[in-house]
């Protein structure tokens, strides 16, 4: 496997694009581990974006993300199993929920800063132990960040995409 020389965090800009919410309620957590859900999943628009426009990238929850279904074609061959895509419906719009299911001990725990409730406020990361391609996701942070490396995080900027930002760690 190729390692990465460097490591980004995927921010979906839910200020500016549309983020959505269950139909019948409820919450889906994407904790690193496969879900096994009735599909599709049937979503509206969060009441507080009215106006908003749907870009490529949008939110669902915290700890995943939601994608076109053009960006999810993309992304399928640059992921591999490093993602479950979950199908969600909107009246017509088709997209796709990803679920981050590889989970890495690469945190470097010396470098790191962590936070008084144990979790991790400012994450550095051996770099030799980032995979280069795919998403992935840790267990010091309550598997709530979404990284990824230096080769996807390129493809992803190839891509132009709206509604997301990177940061580099």
């Amino acid at each position: 496997m190729a390692h990465s020389d460097a490591v980004y965090s995927l921010e979906v800009d839910f200020d500016n694009c549309k983020s959505f919410v269950l139909v019948k309620g409820g919450t889906i957590r994407c904790k690193g581990a496969r879900l096994d859900v009735q599909q599709p999943l049937y979503v509206e628009p969060d009441d507080e974006d009215t106006g908003l426009p749907l870009c490529d990238v949008s939110l669902l929850n915290v700890g995943s993300f939601v994608v076109s279904n053009d960006l999810c074609e993309y992304l399928k061959p640059l992921v591999g199993d490093s993602v479950q895509f979950i199908e969600l419906k909107w009246n017509s719009v088709r997209m796709w929920l990803c679920n981050v299911v590889s989970v890495i001990d690469a945190l470097d725990k010396e470098k790191s800063e962590m936070n008084p409730f144990g979790g991790v406020s400012k994450a550095v990361f051996d770099l030799d132990k980032v995979p280069d391609s795919g998403f992935f996701k840790i267990k010091e942070d309550n598997f709530t960040g979404i990284y990824l490396g230096k080769a996807l995080h390129e493809a992803l900027i190839q891509y132009e995409l709206i509604g997301v930002e990177f940061e580099a760690l």
